[in-house]
């Protein structure tokens, strides 16, 4: 056997030369003893089929050792006894360490130990003058393992060595990203009471219309790297410009930071003694009062300011628009004869709406066009004032994902202003790529920045595993995102590991792609461009290529055909749900959100994409309300409009049975399915679901019961399907032919239409045998042969104190099937096979109910020997 040994404990510096020496060495083994560091320990969680290791655990001590080789360590006081004894027993030791203070006491071997920042920098070294290959993945776990033991290259350890190492690793593609995310620098203790003096004692001014925060502090000692603590409450503070002002000694020391544009702090710091660049700078002024230095900052603050611009410095004027009655086919000529992608809607010299391009495009594929653009235009209008500041514009470009607001004064429309105005007054330009605090601005459109959140609220190992794959989608020339309901519930604080990915580009290929990296199992969906990855522990992900969706008529299955993920949002429900993370580096953390999902999560809002959402697809009126029950949200006033729109027009009736009730048990599922039920009821859509179905109080009242009633049955009988239990009541005294009809459209079997029917008749009866207290055994020849469901529907006629009586009934019944009478039993009496055994049987189950049977055995053999003996009396005659 031959072993590599990193110290006990390890950390990313002793894993790391441990996978290089794999490298270096194919036929060895890594051995692991103790416990990871644990930012290592979350990084193995993610990568451990990529870097495959031995637990100490699974070798024994009997094994013979041909070499050991060594890393990160050359003392014995730092591997563990029983790996000790074996690299003892090897024949051949070779050590690789950076620590060369080990002399005495140290191990014996072939030591190559050398005064370096870090272990795998030597290895990095000598794998490069080998010319072994290594990818993405495994020189950014190098360059963590660097930057970790070096402290970003800042420690005075660190030698030239280790930045050519560094150099070498990023031209063979680590990721620094990722980097960023393992290793952390802390603030030493001075550093921390600066930081929350700073914390404590800061405040927001209005310079030349731009808000900066100053905030100031005094420590009694000279502190170093103020700048790593102002960045640090820069990023704690989320704002655009902070400026430090910290007294320690006879000096004052000013540190600022920004992502304004308009601010330039280079060019303040300079006037104040000290240097830097527009983004960041420093100064230091000999002063004995901190307030003299604040008043020389501000007199010099107003000239490195540039005056915000207002909405009117760049507003177009005056702005086209398209009237309310005008049809939405003349909309759609004026725009393919503009190239707009959207205009104010007007009413009587009032702007009442914004109508888009993909809104009519979908009205005009439904056919449509005669109808008034007023009823597809969205009412709900974010508009500013001429005076607004466009950095308040860009905000709410960015809160609400939108790409134009309109401009009024007095209540007129006086201009708008659009995403590429606003971004050539701010940047100069709408193309490249720029990064503001929470911000992130592309191709001329805004962005919000949530890779802090991530950090927060993700697990780890899910958390490592979005980064894996946004650097695998990287290396083969693919964008990436998580979408759908994980980044939903990601932020709103709820835990939900069920991740959608979406690709721009092949799913399919993607994920063949990445079962190279991992073990596990791809199931593959060509006809609709998707795939599955089951891992060995049964987590899943399903990939999607991105697409768009063509619905050809109201209420079918869309076409689907491959697109941006842009298109591939717009295709979903509702704004909740329509958001994407991308998770390619330099990108991870970038949330897509083109229509105000977040905005409408943080305001508690269901609102649906378009206008014509729910003509597309009906199911979602059934989402909109389960979501908004889920969350306690509320259906927004123009959604709501358009679901009792789509419920009046009878577009529930053109959905096939299958899709509603697929989405009625996803409704039953929820924590309390009648609040839902009850909200739908009061859209009408219960009558349009199950067309005899009125929902009255009586039929409200039952329901409530049976819901009290139903999870009691379902530890109970184990099985119960939820939506039988559900329609015993909705199709109770139906038509012989409106019975047929729901039967066929929701596949309903004879056996519980029959049971139904059986049922109605004797439930009045049933209930007053509950009620009265019947014996047990009388029940028991009542529910033998009644299914659970059956027994929910019976229960929603009861009231608490009776289904009590009832759940006392099947408890007693459990504790009272026989224990040792069963068929082979009785055949052994001479009772042959057949109806006869289960009526014996049953008898048993009577007796005991009623306390009439003390031994089963003896109860058994009397009662065979009187119909025995009765048998005998009839043959006779």
């Amino acid at each position: 056997m031959k072993l590599i040994v990193p110290h006990r404990n390890p950390d990313f510096d002793a894993f790391a030369s441990a996978v290089a020496a794999k490298l270096l060495y194919p036929d060895y083994e890594i051995v692991i003893s103790g416990q990871p560091n644990q930012n290592l320990e979350e990084y193995i969680k993610i990568y451990e089929d990529k870097f495959p290791f031995l637990k100490e655990s699974s070798i024994s001590v009997d094994e013979t050792v041909e070499c050991a080789i060594v890393v990160d360590t050359a003392s014995p006081k730092r591997i563990s006894k029983k790996v000790l004894s074996l690299i003892e027993k090897a024949k051949k030791v070779i050590i690789y360490d950076h620590h060369p203070g080990i002399k005495e006491g140290g191990l014996e071997g072939e030591s190559h130990i050398e005064a370096l920042g870090a272990t795998t920098t030597m290895m990095v070294e000598m794998i490069r003058e080998k010319g072994i290959e290594i990818d993405s993945i495994t020189a950014t776990l190098f360059m963590i393992a660097i930057y970790e033991d070096t402290g970003n290259l800042l420690y005075s350890s660190t030698t030239p060595r280790d930045l050519e190492a560094a150099k070498f690793l990023l031209e063979n593609g680590a990721n620094l990203v990722e980097v960023s995310e393992y290793i952390k620098l802390d603030l030493t203790y001075d550093q921390q009471q600066i930081f929350e003096k700073l914390l404590e004692d800061q405040k927001e001014y209005n310079v030349n219309g731009v808000p900066v925060v100053i905030a100031k502090a005094e420590y009694e000692k000279f502190v170093g790297g103020l700048n790593i603590v102002t960045g640090k409450i820069w990023n704690h503070l989320g704002v655009e410009t902070l400026i430090s002002v910290i007294k320690m000694g006879k000096k004052v020391y000013i540190i600022g930071r920004t992502s304004s544009p308009d601010v330039d702090i280079g060019g303040l710091m300079k006037e104040l003694g000290g240097g830097g660049h527009k983004k960041a700078g420093s100064a230091s002024i000999k002063a004995q009062d901190i307030n003299e230095v604040l008043s020389q900052l501000f007199e010099k603050l107003k000239k490195h300011i540039t005056p915000a611009l207002r909405a009117r410095d760049v507003m177009s004027s005056p702005v086209k628009v398209i009237y309310a009655n005008q049809k939405i086919e003349e909309a759609n000529r004026i725009m393919e004869m503009t190239g707009h992608n959207g205009f104010p809607v007007v009413e009587g010299n009032k702007l009442v709406g914004i109508v888009t391009k993909k809104a009519v495009d979908k009205a005009m594929n439904h056919g449509l066009g005669d109808r008034p653009v007023k009823s597809i235009m969205m009412p709900k209008l974010i508009t500013a004032t001429p005076d607004t500041p466009l950095n308040q514009i860009r905000q709410m470009m960015v809160e609400n994902s939108i790409g134009r607001i309109p401009v009024l004064e007095n209540g007129v429309l006086v201009g708008i202003v659009t995403r590429t105005d606003i971004l050539r007054a701010i940047f100069g330009n709408t193309g490249g790529k720029k990064r503001v605090e929470g911000v992130y601005i592309k191709d001329g459109k805004i962005f919000t920045d949530i890779k802090d959140i991530m950090r927060e609220r993700i697990p780890p190992r899910i958390l490592n595993l979005l980064r894996l794959l946004g650097t695998l989608a990287e290396e083969i020339d693919m964008k990436i995102y998580v979408v759908g309901g994980f980044v939903r519930d990601l932020l709103l604080g709820k835990p939900n590991e069920d991740i959608d990915i979406v690709v721009e580009g092949s799913g399919v290929e993607f994920a063949k792609y990445v079962a190279k990296f991992f073990k596990v199992k791809v199931v593959n969906h060509d006809q609709f461009m998707t795939a599955s990855l089951f891992f060995k522990d049964g987590f899943r992900i399903d990939i999607a290529t991105a697409r768009t969706e063509y619905y050809q008529s109201p209420a079918k299955l869309p076409e689907v055909d491959i697109s941006t993920i842009r298109n591939d949002l717009y295709r979903r429900d509702f704004t909740i749900n329509a958001m994407a993370i991308k998770l390619n580096p330099g990108e991870f953390g970038i949330l897509y959100d083109f229509f105000s999902g977040k905005k409408d999560l943080e305001n508690g809002i269901i609102r649906a994409l378009h206008t014509l959402s729910f003509v597309d697809d009906p199911t979602r009126i059934l989402r909109a309300v389960r979501f908004e029950q889920r969350f306690d949200f509320r259906i927004e006033e123009v959604t709501e409009k358009l679901m009792r729109e789509a419920v009046d027009n009878g577009y529930l009736e053109k959905v096939t049975g299958m899709r509603l009730r697929q989405e009625i048990e996803k409704i039953l599922k929820e924590s309390e399915p009648l609040k839902t039920i009850r909200r739908l009821a009061s859209f009408d859509a219960i009558k349009h679901l199950f067309p005899r179905t009125f929902y009255t109080q009586v039929m409200d009242e039952k329901l409530k019961r049976m819901f009290t009633f139903l999870p009691w049955a379902k530890e109970y009988f184990k099985k119960v399907n939820d939506f039988y239990a559900l329609v015993y009541i909705f199709l109770e005294y139906y038509d012989e032919g409106s019975l047929e009809y729901v039967k066929f459209i929701y596949s309903i079997p004879d056996k519980v239409t029959n049971e139904l029917r059986d049922l109605e008749k004797r439930v009045q009866k049933i209930v007053e045998a509950i009620k009265n207290s019947t014996m047990p055994s009388q029940l028991h020849d009542i529910f033998k042969k009644i299914s659970p469901e059956g027994v929910c529907y019976i229960a929603s006629y009861l009231e608490e104190e009776d289904q009590k009586k009832l759940k006392n009934f099947f408890e007693r019944l459990k504790s009272s099937k026989p224990k040792v009478v069963n068929g082979k039993y009785l055949q052994e009496l001479g009772v042959k096979p057949g109806p006869e055994i289960g009526r014996i049987i049953d008898e048993v189950i009577k007796a005991k109910l009623d306390d009439r049977v003390k031994d089963e055995e003896s109860f058994v053999k009397e009662l065979i020997g009187i119909e025995s003996t009765t048998n005998k009396s009839d043959n006779k005659d």
